[in-house]
């Protein structure tokens, strides 16, 4: 065996752990550079401590120290020998039957006396990627989205394909989250994109970043985004400067020249099914901001590496067109029955305003008003068979109907007749600028043949004639049944703005992705679970759903509701 000794505070790695661990030696008895050196006993939990968490589990992962369960050392040099035990090597390792995995060591401690130092005349620069990534505690208040690796690549395992009909079984397999990755690839990397680049012969998807052109809308301006750099071979902290570069003066980055080494942190590992990606994360280091003129096309930010007069394109970030931004107008109608006024999640106007309708520049104001069913006249037919039909029987809506779609069309047509906000043409047609967002005590459940039943949260008027180029409407309803949870109103509202869910094969979308995965507002907060009995696995990302697809920006920007000139209220 060759190799340096290991001494006691040695740093650990394990492929399993969010953080590096130190190895704490039992003995004194010899040392090395006046520290204890380890041997093959040390190996009991005490010894391997970590401080970060297991990253086996997906959800919600324990502290490596309660779960860290190690064998034997490997690797050890058998031919030095303290008190029965040998000595640990570089080179050695020990296995967690937790994980499955082995520990290392990354530094043995030793002090080392630098020999020969870099021939600096002769240094090239390394080859990586820079990637601009969103910080963790984004909650939608821009327009951020990127080419996920889950969603090209087999990370996540799928329990059941639901993005068809009929229901076709269990996969139980690890699949990219979308169906037809060559046609996202593809949208990622040209679509829009200002002078596509291939680093290295690599595939490069940009991430798109929108902001308005000024503060005197909902949303900001000025953003700060992550740097991630993306190994295409081992980097060292040489002299390499990252530098951002605008060909736009009203778009701005600051810095706008980092050191390499500045963000050469910690380290990270990802398994993408196929291969392993190796890269370094630092929170916040760039802001962006649009300031002085509007961005009349879309622009990029070009991103280079540089060293010693050697420079190449790593990376890009695209930032969305600003220079018109829509108007919309959202009547949140409380639904009154038998004198009891729904009780929506008290955050729904933030989720509007500032959380959704926002990432694809929309400036929207938010009316409350209040629909009081029992004030309408008996007298009108309409009000009578709505009353009849869904208050006085009872306050669900059973198999007795075909479907909860009669409870909103019903309700739409009492509106055009005694609502406030009323539009002169009517809710559904052209002419208006608003979108109505009704919420009722009222559950709604709908009965499926050969599927389970569905007590739907919430519902968007549509025509569906074709179903292949649905027409979307200007209202939409949340029910009893998800009145508390707020992902259901920007879910809703995006219906109304033209949006199919992220997982219907058979709707006008794009691209098709497995329900229960993504972030997206379209998306579900759970995975499709057929068997009633069982309660349905939660999306991981449940409670904290605040993205839209830049594609989804450009659907949303051509609904009919929009109007790109000030409206007023009538």
């Amino acid at each position: 065996m060759a190799g340096q000794f290991v001494k006691n505070g040695a740093t650990l790695k394990c492929p399993l752990c969010s953080s590096s661990g130190t190895l704490v030696v039992s003995h004194t008895q010899v040392q090395l550079q006046d520290t204890p050196c380890a041997t093959n006993g040390d190996k009991s939990k005490s010894n391997l401590v970590f401080g970060g968490v297991c990253k086996k589990w997906r959800k919600s992962p324990p502290p490596c120290a309660s779960v860290i369960a190690p064998t034997q050392w490997k690797g050890v040099a058998t031919d030095v020998e303290i008190d029965g035990e040998f000595m640990l090597l570089e080179d050695s390792t020990i296995t967690c039957s937790t994980g499955g995995v082995d520990i290392g060591i990354d530094d043995t401690a030793q002090m080392d006396v630098p020999t020969d130092l870099p021939d600096t005349e002769n240094t090239v620069l390394k080859k990586f990627l820079v990637n601009v990534r969103r910080p963790d505690d984004y909650k939608g208040e821009y327009g951020f989205d990127w080419l996920r690796d889950e969603y090209i690549y087999p990370i996540e395992t799928i329990g059941y394909d639901n993005t068809g009909s009929p229901f076709s079984g269990p996969l139980n397999q690890q699949l990219p989250l979308c169906k037809n990755v060559d046609d996202l690839k593809n949208e990622y990397k040209t679509k829009d994109v200002v002078n596509p680049i291939t680093p290295y012969g690599v595939e490069y998807y940009p991430a798109w970043l929108s902001i308005f052109p000024d503060v005197s809308y909902n949303g900001v301006n000025q953003v700060e985004l992550n740097i991630e750099i993306e190994e295409i071979e081992p980097l060292v902290g040489d002299a390499t400067e990252i530098i951002f570069e605008s060909a736009n003066d009203s778009l701005i980055v600051t810095p706008s020249q980092i050191s390499l080494s500045e963000l050469l942190g910690e380290k990270q590992t990802k398994d993408l099914g196929v291969t392993t990606k190796e890269f370094y994360v630092t929170e916040k280091m760039i802001t962006v901001k649009c300031e002085g003129n509007a961005l009349e096309n879309h622009e990029e930010i070009k991103i280079y590496a540089e060293l010693d007069g050697e420079k190449e394109e790593v990376g890009k970030l695209m930032v969305y067109n600003n220079s018109a931004i829509a108007n919309a107008n959202v009547i949140a109608v409380n639904v009154i029955i038998d004198g009891n006024p729904a009780i929506l999640n008290s955050n729904y106007k933030t989720a509007i305003k500032y959380e959704s309708t926002v990432q694809p520049l929309i400036h929207t104001e938010v009316i409350d008003d209040g629909f009081d069913i029992d004030s309408l006249p008996d007298t009108d037919p309409d009000v009578k068979k709505f009353k009849d039909d869904f208050i006085t029987k009872n306050l669900d809506i059973g198999p007795q109907f075909d479907s909860v779609n009669g409870f909103l069309n019903d309700l739409v047509r009492l509106y055009d007749k005694y609502g406030h906000y009323k539009p002169v043409t009517g809710i559904e047609e052209f002419g208006h600028n608003k979108t109505f967002l009704f919420y009722t005590n009222v559950t709604g459940i709908l009965e499926r043949q050969d599927l389970p039943p569905i007590q739907w949260r919430g519902l968007a008027s549509a025509d569906q004639t074709d179903i292949s180029n649905v027409k979307w409407g200007n209202a939409c309803i949340i029910f009893g049944g998800g009145l508390s949870e707020i992902h259901n109103v920007p879910h809703e509202i995006g219906h109304s703005f033209s949006l199919p869910h992220s997982f219907e094969e058979e709707f006008n979308t794009p691209f098709f992705f497995y329900r229960g995965f993504t972030d997206n507002y379209m998306d579900y907060p759970t995975q499709f679970e057929p068997d009633l009995n069982k309660e349905p696995l939660d999306n991981r990302f449940r409670g904290n759903m605040h993205s839209f697809f830049k594609w989804q920006w450009d659907v949303i920007r051509e609904d009919k509701s929009l109007a790109y000139d000030n409206t007023d209220i009538e």
